[in-house]
């Protein structure tokens, strides 16, 4: 056994540094979790290079004094907590002492501070830990930290980053997201000379989202503010059409800090069960405020792990909360009682209906008695007289009865939505050899099953399946060939995403290409789309590509031989035609044909393994019915 040595300084901080500084997003959230610490109303963060290069935080808090400056950067020094009681209530974001310790043990620290009874403020570099520079300097008040040659003394250290692009990602994010538990304080983010987003620092937090993300999510919250015991919740959740296949729009704070919960996250989803589909996850930005020695925040060395003295009442609070918020604004409004008239209508904008001579009438809604005077003299001056119609009012018809035969004659009623279908150019007639079906087509059962017969054999067909199958196999066939998958779009489309997000279509833009998007950047946090696969609205769109950037991010974690297929799933299940969709005779004949064109090549699946196809037979059905032992 080796001889037991005591650690080195050097080599105990560099230790201690692997656990707070674990990458640049880390220092950036330890460097202005202090600035809010010392009162700052304006914190701005400036990075190059994803922050190797450079780490720049200035704020107008309370500065350093001059004596103590140096002090700040040994290993355990805190104006935070003094006695050991003081760790258990802890209201202060940092309170351990090594921030600056293990930062400047792993980097070239500058420090520019003043405090505001100072006549001029400190300059300090320290390299490495150890102090070089010291000397007065005229600057206002407030701090300035910067950070340079991140890992620079540790080059192991260097091979966990990852791309600088990604890197700022991480970092916009976290600072994103300290913006969203301090919305009373302005923040603004530069990455490489651009500015990413800044906030106004107003208190208002539906400014904050409207910065950082865009102006449906500032539309599309719901306010939270619910107090039960001594347990605040506040904040704001989402409504369900801002729900999204991942969790990255979730954010959570306790006593200010932010947190990650994955219970914490489970219960607020519970709240939405039956307002979200499954699979999608909601958005929310909520702070749980509660006495400070009910919480234990000194579990995890970055603080973003905590203990609840009583969490299954917490708990309980948070889900009655989000709740709340749900059903506040999803309660359907009082009815206004309408006062019984003979005759009334309803809004032209909301429900109207053309004749053939293009005047507009609107909808009648009866009521217990009609006056037949005042239909003749609504027709009279409202249908005008045509050579192709006269109008005459039998003796054995009564008014309403004349009425009733207009509006049936003259106005072809609108088709109910749900037998319009999009038209898509791989859901086309010239694609599909013609030739006749081999089995009858009967109907349609819960608007997601066909149900064909062939002999004494009848089948059942998932239309999402079949259609999904179909879509993939053409995908699939023409990535192999590399041929041209793109659709170009005669209207392109600026979408909006977080600049992490923003990032990672960019550096993945080769791939994009490759399965049929034409993406380009368009500034800021914006991409321009000038070309899809296959056609679909924006928010869909939008929401394939945040899936395909998971994928890809998975796919870097732990990489899969079958990624290209998994991709293109995505890209068929997105716009294949959904269940309870109703379709028309003339699409179920072309889709049954797709499914007898994909049996010819043995596929009898969808991508996710769901059969396409069941086969029951006249005897299964005699059988079931009795008919046959």
């Amino acid at each position: 056994m080796k001889r037991i040595e005591v650690l080195s300084q050097s080599v105990a901080d560099q230790i201690a540094a692997g656990e707070v500084a674990e990458r640049p997003s880390a220092v950036v959230k330890e460097l202005v979790e202090n600035a809010i610490d010392a009162g700052a109303t304006q914190v701005d963060v400036e990075i190059k290079n994803g922050g190797i290069e450079l780490i720049r935080v200035t704020d107008n808090g309370s500065g350093i004094p001059a004596d103590q400056v140096e002090t700040a950067f040994l290993r355990h020094a805190t104006s935070k907590l003094v006695t050991i009681d003081d760790l258990y209530k802890i209201g202060t974001m940092g309170f351990r002492g090594e921030a600056l310790a293990s930062i400047c043990a792993v980097a070239e620290v500058e420090v520019i501070t003043k405090t505001k009874d100072s006549e001029e403020g400190t300059y300090l570099l320290m390299e490495h830990g150890i102090p070089k520079e010291k000397e007065p300097i005229a600057t206002a008040d407030g701090t300035t930290m910067m950070v340079k040659k991140l890992f620079a003394n540790v080059p192991a250290r260097m091979k966990f980053l990852k791309k600088n692009s990604t890197e700022s990602g991480y970092v916009t994010d976290v600072l994103g997201r300290i913006a969203l538990s301090r919305p009373d304080i302005a923040f603004s983010c530069v990455c490489d000379d651009k500015e990413v987003f800044s906030t106004m620092g107003d208190g208002k937090l539906e400014n904050v989202i409207l910065r950082l993300y865009d102006l449906n999510h500032a539309k599309g919250i719901m306010a939270v503010d619910y107090k039960e015991d001594n347990v605040h919740i506040s904040g704001v959740v989402g409504k369900p059409e801002l729900s999204r296949g991942n969790r990255t729009r979730q954010t959570l704070f306790v006593n200010g800090r932010y947190i990650k919960s994955h219970v914490i996250g489970k219960v607020v989803e519970e709240a939405y069960r039956n307002a979200v589909m499954v699979g999608k996850f909601p958005f929310f930005v909520l702070s749980i405020n509660l006495p400070s020695e009910l919480v234990d925040v000194n579990v995890h060395p970055a603080k973003t792990e905590i203990k609840l003295a009583n969490e299954k009442h917490v708990y309980n609070i948070l889900y009655h909360a989000v709740r709340n918020a749900i059903t506040s604004v999803n309660q359907p409004t009082e009815e206004k009682v309408v006062p019984k008239t003979e005759y009334r209508f309803t809004p032209k904008d909301q429900t109207t209906q053309k004749s053939s001579s293009g005047t507009v009438m609107p909808r009648r809604v009866e009521t217990e008695k009609v006056n037949p005077e005042t239909v003749a003299e609504f027709m009279e001056k409202t249908l005008p007289v045509s050579d192709k119609m006269v109008l005459k009012e039998p003796e054995h018809k009564s008014a309403e009865e004349i009425l009733d035969e207009i509006l049936a004659t003259e106005i072809k009623p609108k088709e109910d939505k749900v037998y319009e279908q999009e038209i898509i150019p791989e859901f086309t007639r010239n694609e599909i050899e013609e030739k006749p079906i081999e089995a009858q087509i009967i109907g349609q059962v819960f608007d997601t099953y066909i149900i064909c017969q062939n002999g004494e054999e009848m089948y059942l067909i998932d239309q999402h399946a079949a259609h999904e199958r179909f879509r993939f196999e053409k995908l699939k066939e023409g990535y192999l060939k590399k041929e041209r998958l793109t659709q170009m779009l005669l209207t392109p489309m600026v979408l909006n995403f977080d600049y992490k997000e923003k990032q990672a279509i960019i550096e993945n833009i080769d791939q994009y290409k490759a399965f049929g998007f034409e993406i380009e950047d368009f500034g800021t946090n914006a991409v321009i789309v000038n070309g899809t696969p296959i056609s679909g609205d924006e928010k869909a769109i939008q929401e394939l590509i945040l899936e395909l950037n998971q994928a890809m991010e998975d796919n870097v974690k732990r990489p899969v031989a079958d990624f290209e297929e998994k991709a293109l799933d995505m890209i068929s299940c997105k716009y294949a035609i959904k269940a309870n969709k109703r379709l028309s005779l003339p699409e179920m004949q072309d889709l049954v044909k797709k499914v007898w064109m994909l049996e010819e090549k043995g596929a009898a699946t969808c991508p996710h393994g769901r059969p396409i196809k069941v086969l029951i037979t006249k005897t299964e059905i005699e059988k079931m019915f009795k008919r046959r032992v």
